[in-house]
């Protein structure tokens, strides 16, 4: 999505650890990193907040205000996940 040489600058703007960004991208960090999801959510135009439930639950859920925030992410991710031509 960002092109050569954009993702440190976006880094930087919006104050994110460029290598828990590259990580998280590889699927490479050493553990779930939640806020940092919803960091890059938000940096993104997404505003996300995090729910666990039951409160127990390992388990991380993001909630999406309304229906314009869930499209702008499902364009987003198709953008990433889809067909490249």
């Amino acid at each position: 999505m960002l092109g050569s040489g954009k993702l440190k600058p976006f880094c930087e703007t919006h104050q994110l650890t460029y290598t828990n960004i590259v990580n998280l991208k590889n699927g490479k960090l050493k553990r779930d990193e939640p806020r940092l999801v919803q960091r890059v959510l938000g940096s993104l135009g997404i505003p996300a907040q995090q729910l666990r439930f039951p409160l127990t639950s390992k388990t991380t859920w993001f909630v999406l205000p309304d229906a314009q925030a869930l499209d702008s992410f499902q364009t987003q991710l198709h953008f990433l996940t889809g067909p490249k031509v």
